[in-house]
């Protein structure tokens, strides 16, 4: 689990060295606390003698001042940002970041990486900008749409509800098992044309402990091409039968507790019954 740095934090540095190490203590205080959250390292794109953080003084600098602090910041950089060659590399090509900031659109890299991975950035609080802990990211491209975005400055933010939700998606998805027995598991399908079909498939489906019961038939698919056709937060699935002329299809209630665990076990259906 890393923290992302938020190479936009850097832009306006400190005007003198003493701000600047104000600003970078509170910087590793809040890695620390992030740290008893599971964050392990930070990673950043470019190298500390890249980053300014006061006039005439890189960050490289700063650790080259301070063995201390300097020798735990460098301790816990990892680079790039995205590594070779991994699906989060094709996504970062395929689309476009940005942030609204003081009435302006700038693009950004290091938000846009935590939206990737799912990941928390971390920011240097020179610009009371970054002092807020939710901005809105902006993107363009494949994956268009707005998406809140997390970037801690203060040690404080890691107590923040934001926080604390946003920081569970690195957590492993641990799925539970249905105690309803196959056999058991309620089947409520409507008296439509093809209903003998969707029973048949209905019956496979009850023997995944995954799933609890079959809510419902749901409306002709007749040019659907994907097996699960929606998912909810509340662990409902829709599956169409998209080799079927109808696109018959229905609605079943998994053990997804969250999008995440019904996410995860609409993949683990498709697998199994496409």
């Amino acid at each position: 689990m890393e923290l992302i740095f938020n190479e936009q934090s850097a832009i306006s540095p400190a005007k003198s060295l003493t701000d600047a190490h104000t600003v970078v203590m509170q910087y590793v205080q809040t890695y620390k606390e992030a740290k008893e959250h599971g964050f392990k390292k930070i990673r950043y794109e470019k190298p500390f003698d890249q980053i300014t953080i006061a006039p005439n003084c890189t960050l490289n600098d700063f650790c080259n001042s301070n063995r201390t602090l300097g020798g735990l910041l460098l301790g816990l950089a990892r680079h790039p940002f995205i590594k070779d060659n991994t699906p989060e590399e094709d996504r970062f090509i395929e689309n476009n970041f940005f942030i609204d900031k003081n009435g302006c659109r700038i693009p950004v890299e290091g938000l846009g990486v935590a939206f990737l991975y799912k990941s928390i950035a971390i920011s240097f609080a020179f610009d009371p900008f970054w002092k807020q802990i939710k901005h809105r990211l902006y993107v363009t491209g494949k994956e268009a749409g707005d998406y809140d975005i997390i970037a801690i400055s203060h040690p404080d933010h890691c107590n923040d509800a934001d926080f604390l939700e946003h920081k569970d998606r690195w957590k492993p998805v641990e799925l539970v098992e249905s105690k309803i027995l196959p056999t058991n598991k309620r089947i409520h399908l409507r008296d439509d044309h093809g209903k003998d079909q969707l029973e048949a498939f209905a019956q496979r489906l009850c023997q995944s402990p995954y799933v609890i019961e079959i809510r419902n038939s749901i409306p002709y698919n007749p040019h659907a091409k994907d097996f699960i056709h929606n998912i909810t937060n509340e662990g409902l699935i829709e599956i169409v039968l998209v080799k079927t002329d109808q696109g018959l299809g229905l609605v079943l209630q998994s053990t997804g507790r969250n999008k995440r665990e019904t996410e995860k076990i609409a993949n683990i259906l498709k697998e199994k019954y496409s």
